[in-house]
């Protein structure tokens, strides 16, 4: 098969092994992490972009035949892939004209890092307040730790904030007070010890009791394998949309309002 993924940057570790090992041809968009900062942004963002490679008018694919004017007729796929979990409704409304969309049914990409839904669903209730690691949140992000804290003091000390207001904002603005563990996902193959140390660490300055588990690429191999079953991810037909189905099944797929093919 021939399958286009749209994923976050924190992904790009295991998707990309997981696609040079398939026997799929996997055209690969990486969209960047910040978007997970307003999640609102998100939805018309990765709408545009599955218009543009339906058009063909996407710059990051090659088009089957080129126009010549930035466009052309866009590559035959068979499904359009979503590196993505339902991420705080950041995939609310996202629809197809000509292909099939994948989701995997993901509360969000630590889903993915753990293997499946019912596996989150677990760990978050046994590590309630537990912000989570992996090497691409490591890579793509400014995540928790000594250095984020003393980029956000220089940022509000410039802004001429007193020391009392700087601690305030970034221990309830920042979301500190939400968590008192972190945990370090390390996933199987392409475990690196720096990323194990960064977690650590940044345990031992904030405060937080520090664990460790094994992660699952299992669910991200059947999306790439295009292993679709019923249980793992939402299949939309072309004018279908994602919203969110808030139980079990995290998204359901409803009619795309005002579709027109």
């Amino acid at each position: 098969m021939r399958l286009k993924l749209i994923a976050c940057k924190v992904l790009t570790r295991e998707l990309s092994y997981l696609c040079a090992l398939s026997d799929n041809v996997v055209d690969i968009t990486w969209m960047r992490q910040g978007y997970h900062d307003r999640p609102e942004q998100l939805p018309p963002i990765l709408q545009k972009e599955i218009d543009a490679i339906e058009s063909g008018e996407d710059p990051y694919t090659n088009p089957v035949v080129d126009t010549g004017a930035g466009g052309g007729v866009p590559d035959d796929y068979e499904a359009i892939l979503l590196g993505y979990g339902l991420c705080s409704n950041a995939i609310t409304g996202v629809f197809a004209r000509k292909h099939r969309i994948v989701i995997p049914k993901a509360h969000d990409c630590i889903t993915l890092f753990l293997g499946s839904k019912e596996r989150y669903t677990k760990v978050f209730n046994d590590m309630p307040g537990c912000f989570w690691y992996t090497a691409g949140w490591i890579d793509h992000s400014d995540m928790y730790g000594e250095a984020r804290t003393n980029r956000l003091r220089k940022y509000y000390a410039d802004m001429d904030y007193d020391e009392d207001t700087i601690d305030f904002l970034i221990e309830e603005l920042g979301g500190l007070k939400n968590y008192h563990a972190n945990a370090y996902i390390k996933m199987p193959y392409l475990d690196k010890p720096r990323y194990t140390e960064v977690t650590k660490k940044a345990a031992e300055y904030l405060g937080w009791e520090y664990s460790e588990l094994d992660g699952d690429m299992s669910l991200m191999e059947k999306m790439i394998a295009g292993d679709w079953n019923e249980n793992d991810f939402l299949i939309l037909e072309p004018g279908e949309m994602a919203v969110p189905s808030y139980d079990a099944n995290v998204i359901k797929k409803v009619p795309a309002p005002g579709f027109s093919a």
